[in-house]
């Protein structure tokens, strides 16, 4: 998102020139004098204009300062379709939001008559445009929203002009709508000093904010609060002569009115350049990635393997390439962290297209990665890594990998392995907890037979992926914390315990693991 008031006054100086702002006001005052002759006009009012460019659709209702006391409630909005038609908006970090009740009356009380509404701009060949009034604006935001969860990717998306229409969300929607493609689709035309406010609801999109003979169009959430406030009945507002004012300026001086507001937005958007753009990111972050894999390689020629030759490294540093090495895991720990909090705030509808395009390299980068965070955790004195110090992003990257692809590719008898990473990330500290055990047996502390029972549970976790041929033949290298538990646990079970898993080490099997054939 762009904060830049540059771009905010040619966007309105655009939008100015092209008339779509006066046609849809007129729009509206056209539907709004056809209800005024009926004998009743209760609830809400559409129509659909088919003009030479553009399909518009218009929503009006009653006015505002009859049906909705500004200090009006707001109606939480959870759970399934069943239960919030707006269900797909929800994230798995923000899973409930809050609506203003009589827009979203409104809305729900017409809802089975706008599937119809939905289809045919759906199906328009020309760009729709969908707009409102006060509490009509509020209306057509919501139909808006909820029109835009259909649209697909490669189609025009609709574009939502309301006028002094009331907030209708609290922080939480617009959260959801900031981090959404949607957050493009909806420019609002507030009169400053004329546009109910209430401190829960908080705004999204773009705001050409009007004052009696200039304007600002920005999209600085915190800027838009604090230009608006106004409680005058919106209804009595005509769009129409603000609209004929704004033209004769064309908004040459606006944004020298409110220098003060304009710097703080600057502020604001430096502040949030650390949001850069990750997927762009991910090229730099793929570099550390070739670097950590050299790393990889190059330990495995030591026989070591990269996981024990970095727990080393922690005890006392190695070479100043293992300090490199630390700082590049910093580096794509930190990348990988924002892009899933990122991730975690997007709609459900919005999250795939985003998982995709990132899918594998963020499972490569978990296997890769998350067992040198593993030998910091425990080299730090941590234990049970995987139910107490495991990153939340490793959990959701794990988790997004399994739902997107829940059969990984058959490795069969004669593939080659060597350049396998480990299935199971927290492989090693399943390793680093059996040591403990060893360890916990050879010093007669805790239950003996709790422990013996627990060994043996991680050495059938053990088989299990060797016969699935899901670990890295690293494993086995001589100098590798397994082949340390290896030696150790033999010892302990000689005489009592036979296994597939323990034939398959005294006989050395494991030397030919993964090699082809």
């Amino acid at each position: 998102m762009d904060f830049s008031p540059l771009k905010g006054s040619e966007l309105g100086k655009l939008m100015l020139r092209s008339g779509l702002l006066h046609s849809s006001w007129n729009k509206i005052s056209e539907l709004r004098a056809s209800r005024a002759h009926q004998v009743q006009t209760p609830g809400l009012g559409i129509k659909l204009f088919q003009e030479t460019k553009y399909t518009v659709a218009v929503f009006v209702a009653p006015p505002i300062n009859i049906t909705c006391p500004l200090n009006s409630a707001s109606t939480l909005l959870s759970g399934t379709e069943e239960q919030n038609p707006f269900h797909f908006l929800c994230s798995e970090k923000i899973s409930s939001f809050s609506l203003h009740t009589p827009a979203f009356q409104l809305f729900d009380s017409a809802y089975k008559n706008l599937f119809g509404l939905k289809k045919e701009l759906l199906e328009s060949k020309k760009p729709v445009i969908i707009t409102g009034a006060a509490l009509g604006g509020s209306v057509a935001s919501l139909f808006t929203i909820w029109l835009l969860e259909t649209v697909e990717a490669k189609l025009k998306r609709p574009l939502c002009i309301t006028f002094g229409s009331p907030l209708i969300g609290d922080a939480k929607l617009q959260e959801i709508l900031e981090n959404s493609l949607r957050n493009s689709c909806f420019l609002h035309v507030a009169y400053a000093s004329q546009t109910p406010m209430k401190p829960n609801f908080k705004p999204f999109g773009t705001f050409l904010i009007c004052f009696d003979s200039e304007c600002l169009c920005i999209d600085d959430p915190e800027a838009v609060m604090e230009l608006l406030g106004g409680a005058s009945a919106v209804d009595q507002i005509d769009y129409g002569e603000v609209l004929d004012r704004l033209d004769q300026t064309v908004m040459e001086d606006s944004r020298l009115m409110i220098d003060d507001v304009i710097t703080r937005m600057e502020e604001r958007a430096e502040k949030k350049k650390v949001r850069f753009d990750q997927l762009k990111k991910l090229n730099d972050i793929k570099i550390s990635m070739i670097y950590i894999e050299w790393y990889k390689k190059k330990s495995k020629m030591s026989k070591i393997g990269y996981y024990d030759r970095f727990k080393t490294h922690l005890v006392s540093s190695a070479s100043p390439f293992d300090v490199d090495i630390e700082k590049r895991k910093i580096e794509v720990n930190d990348y990988w962290r924002s892009l899933v909090e990122e991730v975690e705030k997007k709609p459900q509808s919005e999250k795939s297209v985003l998982k995709t395009r990132s899918l594998f390299s963020g499972n490569n980068y978990r296997r890769m990665v998350e067992p040198l965070d593993i030998a910091e955790y425990y080299h730090n004195g941590g234990r049970e890594y995987r139910a107490s110090g495991r990153s939340r992003h490793y959990v959701m990257l794990e988790k997004w990998f399994r739902e997107a692809y829940p059969k990984e590719q058959h490795r069969g008898k004669g593939t080659d392995l060597s350049e396998l990473l480990t299935f199971d990330s927290c492989f090693w500290s399943e390793v680093e907890d059996a040591l403990i055990m060893i360890k916990s047996l050879n010093t007669q502390e805790g239950d003996r037979e709790a422990l013996l029972s627990k060994l043996v549970r991680f050495e059938e976790y053990v088989w299990e992926m060797i016969s699935k041929r899901e670990v890295s033949p690293e494993i086995f290298l001589e100098k590798s914390s397994f082949m340390k538990w290896w030696k150790e646990y033999k010892e302990i079970i000689k005489g009592f315990r036979s296994s597939d898993f323990t034939k398959f080490m005294k006989d050395r099997m494991y030397e030919r693991y993964g090699q082809a054939c």
